[in-house]
């Protein structure tokens, strides 16, 4: 067991949350920093809004966030497809740079999210402050997601090219605010919400037996998917229930705590990325395709270190009914220090974690 170690957080800011949230826009923005040894300063930050077809002409979403953001708004474009291929990213930095936009507002799905994300990196590589790591000479990022996926915490910006999975990642492209509002995701086709719901699932199990996390954040990831676990099914037979949406998302965002990190969680994630991109699934689908079987997988492997296989097997106890019958947390990490643990018995309990996911399925 690791007795030494650190967390590292990032640039994320400031989280607001709350249905008609989404009017505090323009207070967020003016809060944004500007890019370091810029002019940006000089004036208001405008900002270029990021999403997708269907948000922009089958729901008001769009609309609401201009109207909120009135002069601030320099523009939008809306053709942000599914795993964000590259054109469309292009035609975003061109945008930002016809229009002077000095923030991007990303609404969406993870899509449009990492979207923003590598505009910022695109244009930043090719500014004047190439070279500078500090984070405000990126391009700053307000999110506000509709899904479950929680694309926004992270550093990573996944999109196509050549029809394969590819991307880039720094620390600074996390987004800075990160804007909840539980009744703007009530245009969330049910479908897409609750299989990202899982995608949420998905992160905060593999973190468990991710060798290179933080043990800080073990306790905020078991109690995301205990929440994740009661409130799923909750917003299925209730899908009008603003509250429930609300609670959803922040279990989402508690899943994959913002910590800098690179690359797929886990076998499951890095399945999801190559089905995803190959076959035009969205990533909350391929968890729901995934992510089972791989906890079983993991729980197996000779190779799953006995810290990492007794953080899996202490989920089982965060587990609620129908789900998995109730039990005592049992064997956690801690048992390393009183003496070998029951690494069998922690091999049951973590399969036991996948056939409970399989059920949520």
């Amino acid at each position: 067991m690791a007795t030494s170690g650190s967390y590292t957080t990032t640039p994320l800011t400031r989280i607001v949350w709350g249905p008609g949230s989404l009017s505090q826009l323009p207070e967020l923005l003016d809060a944004l920093p500007h890019v370091s040894g810029s002019t940006s300063s000089d004036g208001p930050r405008r900002a270029l809004i990021l999403t997708g077809n269907s948000l922009a002409n089958k729901t008001d979403v769009i609309r609401r966030a201009e109207q909120a953001l009135g002069p601030r708004h320099a523009a939008t474009f809306t053709g942000i497809g599914e795993h964000a291929p590259v054109e469309g990213i292009k035609e975003a930095v061109r945008l930002m740079e016809q229009h002077g936009a000095t923030a991007l507002v990303a609404i969406g799905g993870g899509s449009p999210i990492d979207a923003a994300k590598a505009v910022s990196f695109y244009i930043h590589r090719e500014s004047a402050h190439a070279d500078n790591d500090d984070e405000r000479s990126f391009v700053p990022i307000i999110a506000v997601p509709t899904t479950l996926s929680a694309a926004e915490t992270t550093q990573n910006a996944g999109f196509k090219e050549n029809n394969k999975k590819t991307g880039v990642s720094h620390r600074s492209l996390v987004p800075r605010v990160l804007l909840l509002d539980g009744d703007v995701t009530r245009h969330t086709p049910e479908r897409l919400w609750l299989s990202t719901g899982m995608r949420a699932v998905d992160h905060s199990i593999e973190l468990l037996y991710r060798p290179d996390v933080s043990p800080l954040l073990r306790g905020t990831w078991l109690m995301a998917m205990r929440e994740l676990f009661t409130l799923l099914p909750l917003s299925k037979a209730q899908p009008d229930n603003v509250d429930v949406r609300q609670r959803l998302q922040l279990a989402a965002i508690a899943s994959l705590w913002p910590e800098s990190r690179k690359g797929a969680l886990g076998l499951s994630h890095g399945l999801g990325h190559a089905l995803g991109a190959t076959y035009k699934i969205g990533h909350g689908i391929t968890s729901c395709l995934t992510l089972g079987p791989a906890i079983q997988l993991t729980a197996a492997l000779p190779s799953t270190g006995a810290e990492q296989l007794l953080a899996l097997a202490d989920a089982r106890a965060f587990i609620p009914a129908p789900f998995a019958t109730p039990v005592p947390i049992g064997a956690t990490p801690s048992s390393l220090l009183q003496g070998k643990p029951d690494l069998d018995a922690a091999r049951k309990q973590g399969k036991e974690v996948g056939e409970a996911v399989q059920k949520l399925v």
